[in-house]
């Protein structure tokens, strides 16, 4: 049930980057994690799924509290705002193999576009999903954009 944790794991240790897996109760949303868990807001990292129409897709992360701009995170692809389609919850599961909230911008699958919102601290560690909705990753910012060979870029909405 937790393949895409236990690979997620191994590829860390495999590439030796440095990481704290922090076990916790279930947590599927920010008011969840606000709620329930300690991570601070700032930098809980919620990490969406999306569709290229074409081929392809996109995982987004961005600060828990923050909202994706759908134009900005279309420029960023190189692509038409109606070319994106966010993942439904059963496709979530049969593309990356995660429940919602529980998605890692540390993408196990080809074809995956990974990008950061420039809003995220750079220079802290950040807390993301690993794959299991009672588990959660922390990780230097540095190290997940290197590992994920992601791009760090403007993706939210500034009027929040």
């Amino acid at each position: 049930m937790y393949e895409t944790y236990e690979a997620i794991i191994a590829l860390l240790k495999e590439r030796g980057v440095p990481f704290t897996i922090h076990e916790h109760v279930p947590s599927h949303t920010v008011a969840d994690a606000e709620e329930r868990l300690l991570f601070p807001l700032d930098r809980l990292l919620k990490t969406i799924a999306f569709k290229a129409k074409a081929h392809g897709y996109v995982l987004a992360a961005v600060r828990g509290p923050d909202h994706i701009d759908y134009r900005k995170l279309a420029a960023a692809c190189g692509k038409k705002r109606t070319d994106l389609v966010r993942l439904t919850p059963e496709e979530v599961a049969a593309v990356l193999g995660v429940e919602v909230g529980s998605v890692s911008p540390i993408a196990l699958q080809q074809d995956v576009e990974i990008l950061f919102d420039a809003q995220v601290p750079m220079h802290e560690t950040v807390f993301c999903g690993i794959g299991r909705p009672d588990r959660t990753l922390e990780i230097d910012l540095m190290d997940l954009v290197q590992i994920t060979q992601g791009r760090v870029l403007p993706l939210i909405n500034d009027e929040a």
